[in-house]
C-alpha cells in the first residue's frame, strides 16, 4: 500500500508543480552536461585482485531476457550484461567514427572509397576465450545469420536493414538464391575486404560493418530457426572481451571470470558478478555499499545520491533519446518493408501535433530529471555535433496551438462530454503504452494522460496499467492493434545515419511510417554525394524538418547519462569514445576488499 500512495503522491506533485511553474523555457536544452566528470580517481593502494569478485548491479524492474550476444541481441538489460564484457571489436574515435589506420586495436580497419570497399585486418592478438584467433570465418558467420531469413523470422531480428543490405550480395543469400556472400572476400583467415554497392557517409560509422562477432565453430550445425535457444548464446557464448561467462542464472545473474587471452591485458579482478537490482532497492543498495557499480540507473534517484560520500558519480552526454510513438502502419516481414495505413486511427498529422505541442517537456527535464534530461528538439543527438539542427525548435508546450490545431483539424466535442469526437462524429478513445521502469514511470504516463484530457483528447492506459518491458517492445514490434500510441526510448549507436529507425525497410521503424520527403531525404544522407561535409549537413537538416513536420513521432527528451562508482574502485574511465588508451574494465583495480558503505556523519 505504501508503494501505491508514494506513486499517486509523486503523480498529484508532478501535475501541481508543472501547473504551477507554468512552462519552462522555450529555448530548447540539452542535459547539463558540466555535472560530472567522465574518469573518476580513488586514493588507496590496489590490492591483489586475484582472489577479488567485482560487483555489479544492472538496474531494471524486468529479468533480462538473456541473449547473450553483442550483436543480436535487442534488450537493454541484455546490453547491459555485455557492452564492459564482451565487447570492443571497433572501438570509436571523438567524432564518433570507427577508428582506421590503427593496428593496436582488434581490427584495423580501412576504407577505400573509389573501390568501394572496407578492408578489415585482425590483429593476431584478438583472440576468443578459448585462446583461438579471431578469424575473417567469424566475422562471415555473423553476417550469414543476421541475413538468415529462418533466423529472421524465429528471433524476430531487426538487424538486417538498408546498411546491411548495401553489401554485394547479402540480399541474394537472404532470399536464398546464392549459398554464400558474394560480397565478403576472404583473402586469408586475417583479412576480409567487405565490397558495398554504394560507398555511402554510412560506412564511416559502422553502417554495414557488422559491429560484433558469432564464433563460427561454436555455432557451426546449429539450425539457424534454433540459434536463440543454444547454449552459444544463452550459457556459455565465447567472448574476446575481458570477460567470459561462466554461469547465467536466469533473468536475474550472471557470473564472469577474467579473459586470460584480452587483447588489451587479462583483467586485475579475476572475478565478475552483474546482478539485475529492482529499482526499488536502488537507494538503499548503494548506501549499504553492496556494489562496486551501478548501471543503468534512472535520473530519479539523482538527488538521493549526490550527497553519498562512498560513491563518485561520472558521466556524459548520452546516446539516448526518448519519444512518443505513433502507430501508423504495419511490418511486412516478407516484404521486409513498412506499410503505412492511410485510415491508422493516428493518421492526421494535426492530431499527433497536438499531442507533442501538450506535454510541458522542459519542466519534466528540469524538475524531475534535474536537469539530467532536456527536451528533444530533434531526432538527432546534440552529440552528433553539427548535424543536429538547432534551428529546429521541436515541440514546445503549447496547449493553445494544440487546441488550434484539433479544432481545425475537425476535432470536435460533439455531445458536450468535454471530449473531442473524430472528424466523422465518432468517439474517440486513444490507447496508450507506456512502460514501467521506476518511481516516475506511472506518474509520467498519468500525466500524460492528463495533458491530453487538457486539449480534449480521451486517452487510455493499454490494459489500463504500465507494460513491464518485454511485454512492452513485444506488443509494439508485433504491431498490436491495441496500439495507438506509445512512448519509448532507444539507444543510438555511434553512427548518425537514421536510416535503420526511420527507413522504409528499418524493422526499428516502429512507427511503421515512411513518406517521399523522408526517403528522400534519409537516401541522401546515405548517397556517396553526402561524403561531401556540406551535402551531407544539408541532407540531415532535411531530415530532421521533415519528421519534425511530419511527426510520426515526437521527440521528447535527451539525456544525461551518469554512473555511480563505489570508492574501493581505484580509477573509473566513463568515456563515449576511445581515449586512446584502450581502457575499459580489465583496467579496473580494487582498494578494499569489500565495496564501501555509506557513513552518516
Amino acid at each position: 500500500m505504501k508503494k501505491i500512495l508514494k506513486k499517486v503522491s509523486l503523480f498529484l506533485g508532478l501535475a501541481m508543480l508543472l501547473t504551477a511553474c507554468g512552462p519552462a523555457s522555450s529555448e530548447g536544452k540539452s542535459a547539463d552536461t558540466s555535472k560530472f566528470p567522465e574518469v573518476i580517481e580513488n586514493e588507496g593502494d590496489a590490492i591483489d585482485g586475484s582472489t577479488q569478485t567485482l560487483k555489479v548491479a544492472s538496474i531494471s524492474d524486468s529479468p533480462f531476457k538473456g541473449i547473450l550476444h553483442p550483436f543480436l541481441y535487442s534488450d537493454n538489460n541484455d546490453w547491459m550484461l555485455m557492452q564492459n564484457t564482451m565487447a570492443g571489436a571497433f572501438p570509436i574515435d571523438d567524432e564518433l567514427k570507427l577508428i582506421t589506420n590503427d593496428k593496436t586495436t582488434p581490427i584495423n580497419l580501412s576504407f577505400d572509397e573509389k573501390a568501394k570497399t572496407a578492408t578489415l585486418e585482425i590483429n593476431p592478438d584478438f583472440k576468443w576465450s578459448n585462446g583461438d584467433t579471431v578469424t575473417t570465418d567469424d566475422i562471415i558467420k555473423t553476417y550469414e545469420i543476421t541475413a538468415n531469413q529462418d533466423f529472421i523470422i524465429a528471433s524476430k531480428a531487426t538487424r538486417f536493414d538498408s546498411d546491411l543490405k548495401n553489401v554485394e550480395g547479402i540480399v541474394e543469400y537472404n532470399q536464398k538464391k546464392a549459398d554464400k556472400i558474394s560480397g565478403l572476400e576472404k583473402v586469408s583467415d586475417s583479412k576480409l575486404i567487405i565490397h558495398f554497392k554504394e560507398f555511402t557517409p554510412s560506412i564511416l560509422w559502422g553502417g554495414g560493418i557488422i559491429s560484433e562477432f558469432s564464433n563460427a565453430k561454436q555455432v557451426e550445425g546449429i539450425p539457424m530457426a534454433k540459434l536463440f535457444e543454444s547454449d552459444a548464446i544463452r550459457k556459455k557464448p565465447l567472448s574476446y572481451g575481458p570477460y567470459q561467462i561462466t554461469k547465467v542464472v536466469p533473468g536475474e545473474s550472471v557470473t564472469y571470470v577474467a579473459n586470460e587471452h584480452y587483447i588489451y591485458g587479462a583483467p586485475k579482478v579475476k572475478n565478475l558478478e552483474i546482478k539485475i537490482l529492482p529499482v526499488s532497492q536502488t537507494v538503499a543498495s548503494i548506501k549499504a555499499g553492496d556494489f562496486d557499480i551501478y548501471l543503468n540507473i534512472g535520473a530519479d534517484v539523482y538527488n538521493d545520491l549526490k550527497d553519498l560520500t562512498n560513491i563518485k558519480l561520472a558521466g556524459h552526454q548520452d546516446l539516448y533519446m526518448s519519444y512518443m510513438g505513433f502507430k501508423l502502419g504495419k511490418w511486412d516481414s516478407a516484404a521486409n518493408k513498412v506499410v503505412v495505413d492511410p485510415n491508422a486511427k493516428m493518421a492526421d498529422v494535426n492530431l499527433r501535433q497536438a499531442m507533442g505541442y501538450a506535454i510541458d517537456k522542459d519542466s519534466i527535464g528540469e524538475k524531475f530529471y534535474y536537469g539530467l534530461r532536456g527536451r528533444a528538439t530533434g531526432p538527432v543527438i546534440p552529440l552528433y555535433g553539427k548535424l543536429h539542427d538547432e534551428s529546429i525548435k521541436g515541440y514546445e508546450y503549447d496547449l493553445d496551438k494544440a487546441k488550434k490545431l484539433l479544432d481545425d483539424a475537425g476535432y470536435k466535442d460533439t455531445d458536450n462530454d468535454g471530449l473531442r469526437e473524430n472528424p466523422k462524429g465518432e468517439k474517440l478513445t486513444i490507447n496508450v503504452a507506456s512502460m514501467s521502469g521506476n518511481e516516475l514511470s506511472e506518474p509520467l504516463a498519468q500525466y500524460y494522460l492528463q495533458q491530453f484530457k487538457e486539449i480534449g483528447l480521451d486517452a487510455k492506459l493499454v490494459d489500463g496499467r504500465l507494460l513491464d518491458i518485454n511485454n512492452f517492445y513485444d506488443r509494439v514490434e508485433a504491431d498490436d492493434p491495441g496500439i495507438d500510441v506509445f512512448f519509448a526510448a532507444f539507444g543510438m549507436a555511434s553512427n548518425p545515419d537514421p536510416s535503420s529507425l526511420y527507413g522504409a525497410e528499418a524493422p526499428f521503424n516502429m512507427q511503421r511510417y515512411t513518406s517521399e520527403k523522408l526517403e528522400s531525404a534519409l537516401k541522401k544522407i546515405a548517397s556517396n554525394e553526402s561524403l561531401d561535409d556540406k551535402v551531407r549537413l544539408e541532407a540531415y537538416h532535411e531530415f530532421e524538418k521533415a519528421l519534425n513536420d511530419e511527426a510520426p513521432m515526437i521527440p521528447m527528451l535527451f539525456s544525461y547519462v551518469y554512473l555511480p562508482v563505489n570508492n574501493r574502485v581505484k580509477q573509473y574511465k566513463f568515456l563515449v569514445s576511445d581515449d586512446g588508451s584502450h581502457w575499459g574494465w580489465n583496467n579496473i583495480e580494487l582498494t578494499a576488499e569489500k565495496p564501501l558503505p555509506f557513513e552518516a556523519k
